[in-house]
């Protein structure tokens, strides 16, 4: 377990740009599935979240649907207003971090 962590470790010291992309990737999806599970607990056009959708264009109108909809159930916008950035800005940095590499 030392060794794992030692790695670890190494790893965010030697290339972080790797490290900050995956964490705003990763964030970046959990703001997806918190959309998508406000949406589908309240029967929203009917979106299953662990079944993937038969149509991908449909992935993309949920954060447009979740706007539309925020306001009847007094939902917050950030998860929206947040999860584009931090796709946009996790992909570049992990594309550079790993060219670094």
């Amino acid at each position: 377990m030392n060794d794992n962590l030692k790695m670890i470790v190494y790893m965010a010291r030697h290339d972080p740009a790797v490290v900050v992309g995956l964490a705003l990737i990763g964030a970046a999806s959990t703001l997806f599935f918190h959309v998508t599970l406000k949406l589908s607990r309240v029967g929203f056009r009917s979106y299953v979240v662990f079944k993937p959708p038969v149509v991908l264009a449909t992935n993309w109108a949920i954060p447009s649907d979740y706007l539309k909809a925020r306001r009847k159930y007094g939902w917050s916008p950030w998860p929206v207003y947040c999860l584009w950035p931090c796709l946009v800005v996790g992909l570049l940095c992990l594309v550079f971090g790993l060219f670094r590499l």
